[in-house]
């Protein structure tokens, strides 16, 4: 009878345990299909502020402002507010293990970045560690503009950012992009069309238009990174599920089993104190 019980209260905890990690598993299906609709809207504005960066930077001189070399690096580091998503967080740990060095500062994106770091021996800020909690533009718009008044005024070599890139439905890569300096473009053909005039001059359009173009690039990075993670979440919720539901068939047969040979035992009594 004692075993009869415990199996039970196996089977009931692991029948909830299905529960919780289907549910889970159909949040972040829908979260999945909600960022990833933002994201591919977010790609086609992204590559066609991309192309007026490229031509204005091909109206600069080779010595201008924005390819100078600095000194010092600012890593942005994008992870998760929360578990229970395969080895999203670690994958991204160990990525960016791979290219930090001691005189890199690091700004965390997500909570689980700012527990990895804080105990590290890096130059860390945890200002803005839950700008992936909701991906507000405006939020991450001023994100940008403090990057962008960082880089100069710091006198940083570079800024990056260390995302999860989103390749296809299971299959997703750390990745890093500069953000700052600009990287130079290859010279475009213009011998086939007429560029458009650039009024006053492409320094001070491309000074101005840069934090609109950082903090877009910052948003769609984002926005992949949760796809990402969302798309782990998914796959690891529905593995759980799936071993919850074998664990769940072995217990089932288990108290089955057991149940049978309580029977069995109580009819021998009865037929041996009949006998008596």
């Amino acid at each position: 009878m004692v075993t009869l019980v415990k199996t039970r209260r196996r089977i009931n905890s692991v029948k909830t345990t299905r529960k919780i990690t289907n549910a889970m598993e159909m949040v972040a299906s829908v979260k999945l299909w909600r960022y990833w609709r933002v994201m591919s809207h977010s790609s086609a504005f992204i590559r066609s502020i991309e192309e007026i960066i490229v031509h204005l930077q091909n109206e600069l001189p080779p010595e201008d402002i924005f390819n100078q070399k600095r000194q010092g690096r600012l890593i942005v580091v994008v992870n998760s507010n929360i578990g229970l998503c395969a080895g999203y967080n670690n994958d991204i740990f160990r990525f960016a293990n791979g290219i930090l060095k001691p005189t890199d500062r690091i700004i965390p994106i997500g909570l689980k970045g700012k527990s990895h770091y804080k105990n590290l021996d890096y130059q860390f800020d945890d200002t803005y560690t839950t700008l992936n909690d909701k991906i507000n533009f405006g939020e991450i718009a001023k994100f940008a503009l403090s990057l962008y008044e960082q880089f100069y005024r710091f006198n940083y070599e570079s800024i990056h950012i260390v995302y999860m890139d989103y390749l296809a439905s299971m299959v997703y890569k750390p990745t890093i992009e500069q953000l700052l300096p600009l990287k130079k473009p290859a010279q475009m053909n213009t011998s086939a069309l007429l560029g458009p005039v650039i009024e006053p001059n492409a320094q001070t359009l491309l000074k101005q238009i840069l934090p609109t173009y950082l903090a877009n690039k910052i948003y769609h990075a984002l926005l992949v990174a949760q796809v990402s993670e969302q798309a782990s979440r998914r796959v690891a919720m529905k593995n759980a599920t799936n071993n919850a539901t074998d664990i769940l068939d072995k217990l089932q047969l288990e108290y089955n089993k057991a149940r049978q040979n309580a029977i069995t035992q109580e009819i021998t009594e009865v037929v041996a104190g009949g006998n008596n």
